[in-house]
């Protein structure tokens, strides 16, 4: 560390920087935001003049080159979190990415690669691990409340919400479409509940049904339908080396009942939950029990600043992020070989 404080800069400062990611810093009395780069001329002068940053670059390679930064927050477009993370951890910096931690297995690889490299912390943004119904999720599930977990379905779904941005439904930019956005958060999370096991072979399935009609509404404003060229629904069938499974589908327009559907369902030995909002299901002795999970009594927490604070503790004390590299790149592997298995109508096997 470099002086009293940890110096925190952003690459990318849109809308997830500045309302989750920025706040999560500023709670933290110890870390200083001294920088960010965008090449967006009104992201730079809200910085400065909003935020009241010190520092901004158009050119990110500027950003690393302040020596009072010791970790860089990236917040770009996903096709761009792999050059922006590998320059950072070549410079020295640990590095904090939002999900996806970057678009290609390969491109993981290089990323964990160069972290080891430079002893740096890497560590992609998932905070739905954060959220107060995962972390007591997690502590049943660890306590062997559920037995063992063999089987999830995991949704992330959405009935007519797409992100009206390029950044979302470009593939230049996003590398994909509601697979990277919305179904890496409840794949990673599901994935977690079930202890990170390692993939075995993956199935898939992708349309693009909706998207380019005219007569499709838009609850989240109007999207260039020309330029839309991601998938608007996947699905896909993800087995594992112990025999457990996952089935995965995600959509930014999907014709269903509910406006949103966020959810995964947890199938075990010895009980069962729809996380976040569903009931323990169980029998004893003989008698079939659902019970009632309040984690609306627990106290409130917001999952992005509290990956951040706990990012900067395992910075601080050097010690293993909570969202390990290598779990991250389970999850690319299973995405990415969703899209393969679309692509070729087979199999993928690792």
């Amino acid at each position: 560390m470099k002086g009293k404080k940890y110096g925190v800069g952003f690459i990318g400062f849109g809308g997830i920087a500045q309302s989750c990611h920025l706040p999560g810093w500023k709670k933290l009395n110890d870390v200083e935001v001294l920088a960010v780069a965008d090449p967006f001329d009104i992201a730079r002068k809200k910085a400065q003049e909003e935020f009241g940053i010190p520092m901004v670059f158009d050119d990110y390679k500027k950003l690393l080159e302040v020596d009072e930064i010791d970790i860089v927050d990236i917040c770009a477009h996903n096709t761009f979190h792999f050059p922006a993370t590998v320059e950072s951890l070549k410079a020295g910096k640990h590095v904090i990415c939002e999900k996806p931690l970057a678009v290609s297995v390969k491109e993981v690889e290089g990323m964990i690669k160069e972290a080891k490299k430079n002893n740096r912390k890497l560590m992609a943004a998932q905070h739905q691990r954060f959220r107060k119904e995962s972390v007591s999720t997690k502590r049943m599930i660890d306590d062997g409340v559920f037995g063992e977990i063999y089987y999830a379905i995991a949704y992330a779904l959405r009935r007519r919400g797409v992100p009206a941005r390029p950044t979302f439904i470009k593939k230049e930019l996003s590398g994909g479409g509601p697979m990277f956005d919305i179904g890496v958060h409840i794949l990673d999370l599901t994935y977690w509940f079930m202890g990170c096991p390692k993939v075995h072979s993956v199935k898939g399935v992708t349309y693009t049904k909706l998207a380019k009609r005219k007569d499709i509404k838009g609850l989240w404003g109007e999207w260039d339908r020309e330029s839309y060229d991601v998938e608007d629904f996947a699905s896909g069938f993800i087995r594992f080396t112990d025999g457990r499974s996952i089935s995965l589908s995600c959509s930014f327009l999907a014709n269903m009942e509910k406006l949103e559907d966020f959810s995964t369902t947890l199938f075990g030995s010895e009980a069962g939950l729809r996380w976040p909002d569903g009931k323990l299901t169980t029998e004893k002795k003989g008698v079939l029990q659902d019970v009632e999970i309040r984690f609306d009594t627990l106290p409130d927490v917001a999952p992005h600043h509290e990956e951040i604070r706990v990012f900067l503790e395992c910075v601080k004390k050097d010690k293993e992020v909570p969202v390990k590299p290598e779990e991250s790149l389970e999850v690319i592997k299973m995405l990415e070989g969703i899209y393969r298995s679309a692509e070729t109508g087979q199999e993928m096997l690792f």
